[in-house]
């Protein structure tokens, strides 16, 4: 049994954009509303399927987000546009991965040096102000996920065009748009993404995954169960290779520190080449750069670091670290922005 776990930190904030994709073709997302679903929240209403307990160390109210930029076998190759085609596949269900730092394959990625991030700037924020960050430092992810209390999966007003809005019964709960391809996340409300489907620039699924395998970590405190069902948090692709987060939102030690991992897995075949240690990435989103990967973990209570990874095998190489838990990182002329908790950081990538 747990003991009683420590004090929290002053509440975390709500940890998923509204809207925040880049222009694609003449689709474009509706205005941001004025507060977003959370990952750390329970299911907003008008979300399909079951809610999901919030974690208890107490859940935050949701806050406005940045403003609008703008089966077993082979992978199916499916038209994106016709969501019956969609339905008529079966997703290659991946086996349980190892829930621990395993190489099975290097995956394929040069050996150059690793980057050095140098600290040039430290500021603290005002924890909603999330909105004016993005804004006043020009960024943007290339995201987008239902408005709150839409039904997800039927706001045919914020997704793109070329994205199914289901799954079967699964919801369409994010879209990251990476320009020569993207990823559609599907589950059964927004704080529980199960299926991957990765769409070419020609917006046909050249792959489509399920990883409910890697979503409940094999061991667990039996009071924790209603916790530790994790969710796929982003995803992207290079050189033939997926690379994924995963992960719960709550302690660590309710799954005996098997959480938040990245894993690279094979596009064409579905095999894992590598999956990290665990508390690694539990941030909104991570970052390919070169031949590494930038990626955050946080928690209440817990250590707060900013990570570098090999991409090739999955090893960390550099930790920084961060007074409170990583949200975003994004990449921006030479430099690495980082939004936390309550600080704003920014790197230069050297």
């Amino acid at each position: 049994m747990l003991s009683a776990p420590p004090p929290p930190q002053p509440l975390r904030p709500a940890r998923w954009l509204a809207a925040a994709l880049l222009a694609v073709g003449a689709c474009q997302p509706a205005s941001a509303p004025p507060a977003r679903a959370s990952q750390d929240a329970a299911t907003p209403p008008g979300a399909t399927g079951a809610a999901t307990p919030a974690p208890h160390d107490g859940a935050p109210p949701p806050r406005p987000a940045p403003p609008p930029r703008g089966g077993n076998g082979k992978p199916a190759l499916v038209a994106a546009s016709d969501g019956a085609a969609l339905d008529s596949r079966s997703p290659v269900r991946l086996p349980p991965p190892p829930f621990g730092a395993a190489l099975v394959r290097r995956a394929p990625a040069g050996s150059s040096a690793a980057p050095r991030l140098v600290k040039i700037a430290e500021k603290k924020n005002q924890i909603t102000d999330e909105a004016a960050w993005f804004t006043t430092n020009g960024l943007a992810l290339p995201m987008i996920t239902p408005a709150p209390g839409a039904d997800a999966g039927g706001a045919s007003d914020t997704f793109p065009s070329f994205a199914p809005e289901r799954y079967r019964d699964q919801a369409l709960v994010k879209v990251i748009d990476h320009g020569d391809h993207s990823a559609l996340l599907y589950g059964p409300n927004f704080a529980e993404a199960r299926f991957v489907a990765i769409l070419d620039a020609a917006r046909t699924i050249v792959a489509f995954f399920d990883f409910e395998s890697f979503l409940m970590p094999p061991e667990f405190e039996p009071k924790e169960a209603g916790f530790v069902k994790g969710s796929i948090g982003w995803a992207a692709v290079e050189d033939g290779v997926l690379y994924v987060s995963s992960g719960h939102r709550t302690y660590a030690a309710s799954s005996k520190g098997k959480n938040a991992y990245l894993s690279a897995i094979e596009l064409a075949s579905g095999q894992l080449l590598w999956q990290s240690a665990p508390l690694v990435c539990n941030a909104d989103n991570f970052v390919l750069h070169g031949d590494h990967l930038l990626c955050g973990y946080g928690f209440t209570a817990e250590p707060d670091f900013l990570y570098v990874l090999e991409r090739a095998t999955g090893k960390v190489v550099s930790k920084l670290p961060l007074k409170s838990g990583p949200e975003f990182l994004v990449e921006k002329d030479g430099k690495l922005f980082v939004r936390t908790y309550d600080t704003d950081y920014v790197f230069e990538i050297r």
